[in-house]
């Protein structure tokens, strides 16, 4: 798993690493502003570079990469605030002692190939304003803009907006993920990102408490250390009985996600007089009345999914006092937002979410969840394993996981259908709830990213089966 922290996490690793472990500031921002000029010079190995660089230590990272570029031949320009910093103060000095040109920053950055966004950093919490404003703004002049550590206009914790933001090709963060470049819009606007290590990982050594990271970010050796085993003498049953109750084509594309998640069998509980209306269901779905129930044969049910909102009772007593695994989506959701309800210690219980259920579920604004997805995880403790969907969907919320597969070609009805079956059909598989949401996550992310352009939820379908072929 990768390490994403809060901004306050980093200066907390910086200071232990230069104060506890003997690494002086400047060697720390000598190796951060290699790496930086190493990414640009790769990514974009011609053209005109221009870097813009801000008073404090983000400025100074920014100094360092030019003094890399310039040794390495490339063209480059500089704009520079006055510096607030020592280390700042120095590398500005040795730019200036190799000649590397400074010059206003609409003059820098006219003509660039690439320009470097080197002014705030994590540091920034309100809107840029005077000269970083006015340099900011320069940076839509040029083709491919790159920013270092985190893009100016952009909350380094939360992701949102302060003031005015760009699009970026590139982000080069430091040291380690910034919970803001995994967040909507940060997410949408950094690019690709990259991480430069810079040693933080010492820190620990002198302070173990500083491993602790606001998240981690979900690696493919972890899905396939958790990932179920098949065995050669599995029997149908061996592998999970999934239950689905819910209506309509949403019920079809949580069955067949059931399956796809690795369950043996899947039920379809719905009233009789429906059963012609589940059109494309997979003659292997079993379909049953909806008091064929049974905890005894079904281990997990999947419940809401085109169930509409007028059997509260039946979702609030499931939720409440079923004794296998129980996986709420879509209407369960409104309804356990409208109804008392318990989670039931020792039973496993999993809840997937999108912002505005997750307003529901906590009795607030959807703008506020969306502003703030970290802080709402943590406030959705008593509804078991929470799957919070949307740009890297989070898991948890008491060991938070960052998904990175994915694809704005999800953003379609009925995908979160076939996630939540795929989840159910991964829990009856005797995954830990936390995984099995972990797992499914991650695969129907990835096949999101191999549908369609404009696919539909029956294509990603499709493509989960081409995940493991």
């Amino acid at each position: 798993m990768i390490p994403v922290c809060t901004a306050a996490q980093v200066r907390a690793l910086d200071q232990a690493v230069i104060d506890g472990a003997g690494m002086n500031s400047a060697v720390l921002m000598e190796v951060a502003g290699r790496g930086v000029a190493e990414i640009i010079h790769e990514r974009f190995p011609n053209g005109e570079i221009a870097i813009l660089c801000g008073p404090g230590n983000n400025g100074g990272d920014g100094y360092v990469a030019a003094r890399w570029l310039t040794h390495w031949g490339r063209d480059v320009r500089v704009w520079g605030a006055v510096p607030k910093t020592e280390d700042a103060a120095i590398n500005r000095h040795l730019c200036e002692r190799m000649d590397v040109p400074f010059l206003p920053a609409a003059d820098a950055v006219a003509g660039a190939t690439v320009a470097v966004d080197a002014l705030l950093g994590t540091g920034q919490r309100a809107a840029p304003r005077g000269e970083i404003q006015h340099a900011l703004a320069t940076l839509s002049q040029a083709p491919h803009r790159v920013a270092v550590d985190i893009p100016t206009g952009i909350h380094p914790d939360t992701g949102q907006l302060l003031g005015t933001a760009m699009t970026y090709a590139l982000t080069v963060t430091l040291g380690r993920w910034k919970s803001g470049l995994l967040c909507a819009p940060g997410c949408a606007l950094a690019g690709d990102v990259y991480c430069v290590d810079i040693g933080l990982d010492l820190a620990h050594t002198v302070d173990p408490s500083l491993a602790h990271s606001v998240a981690h970010m979900l690696e493919r050796t972890d899905i396939e250390m958790w990932r179920p085993k098949v065995h050669s003498t599995d029997a149908k049953w061996d592998r999970g009985h999934v239950a689905i109750i819910a209506g309509g084509g949403a019920a079809v594309l949580a069955a067949h996600g059931a399956f796809r998640g690795g369950a043996g069998m899947v039920t379809l509980l719905a009233p009789k007089a429906d059963w012609e209306h589940f059109h494309g269901l997979w003659p292997e779905v079993i379909l049953a009345a909806p008091e064929s129930l049974d905890p005894k044969r079904h281990d997990v049910v999947v419940v809401g999914p085109g169930l509409g909102t007028d059997q509260p009772e039946r979702v609030v007593d499931l939720w409440n006092d079923y004794p296998g695994g129980v996986i709420a989506d879509a209407d369960a959701l409104t309804v356990l937002a409208a109804h008392p309800h318990r989670t039931p210690v020792g039973k496993p219980r999993v809840v997937t979410p999108h912002v505005a259920e997750a307003a529901r579920l906590l009795h607030c604004e959807r703008t506020e969840v969306e502003a703030h997805r970290f802080a709402a995880m943590s406030r959705l403790t008593n509804f078991g394993v929470v799957v919070l969907k949307g740009p890297h969907t989070l898991i948890g919320p008491d060991r938070l996981w960052v998904n990175p597969t994915g694809s704005a070609r999800l953003a379609t009805a009925g995908t979160g259908d076939v996630l939540a079956g795929m989840i159910g059909g991964l829990l009856a598989t005797g995954t830990s709830p936390a995984q099995a949401a972990a797992i499914g996550v991650w695969d129907h992310g990835l096949a999101g990213q191999r549908m369609p352009a404009e696919g539909t939820a029956s294509d990603l379908i499709k493509a989960l089966a081409e995940n493991h072929s």
